[in-house]
């Protein structure tokens, strides 16, 4: 049949919904087929009392549109969600994303201004901006001293699943 616009979406869709990231060794420890290292489970901990409330296990997202404090980019001036509610609550609200992976996915932030963790990191702890639509969770901030930051990344580098580059 005749090849257009829709029926490339449509394709794209059905080859991206077929990737499924399962055998990252998060997923090995949470099937009790493995476990993680002492310094994986600190950071384990830390993300499970500084960053889960929005990066819910097991998908890492809760799917959710949050401000997290970065400040508009005069040059591409994207207001997130405002642009298709045309609400003023939803200025700055970008959607949630998943962390599975996150160590193959840079640059990070809705625009690609974090060429890095540590950078993210940054942001969190000392970067964040405060304005009307801020999430409340992000008020005070992040504090993630450097050996949180550590044990953090330690943890997020059991959400790879370097199956799914392969495959």
């Amino acid at each position: 049949e005749e090849i257009n616009s829709q029926r490339m979406l449509r394709a794209i869709t059905q080859f991206v919904v077929s990737i499924v990231s399962a055998e990252s060794k998060y997923d090995k420890v949470k099937r009790g087929e493995a476990t993680f290292t002492t310094d994986e489970n600190t950071g384990y901990s830390i993300f499970q009392a500084k960053c889960a409330s929005c990066h819910a296990e097991p998908m890492f997202t809760d799917f959710s549109y949050r401000n997290n404090g970065m400040p508009l980019n005069p040059t591409l001036k994207d207001y997130g969600r405002m642009r298709i509610t045309n609400k003023k609550e939803d200025s700055l609200k970008f959607k949630v994303p998943s962390l599975r992976n996150v160590m193959l996915t840079s640059p990070y932030g809705h625009d690609g201004r974090f060429f890095a963790l540590p950078n993210v990191f940054d942001h969190y702890t000392s970067g964040i901006q405060d304005g009307p639509t801020l999430d409340p969770l992000l008020k005070n901030k992040l504090p993630l001293s450097t050996l949180d930051r550590f044990y953090l990344r330690e943890f997020l580098k059991t959400l790879t699943d370097s199956t799914i580059i392969k495959d």
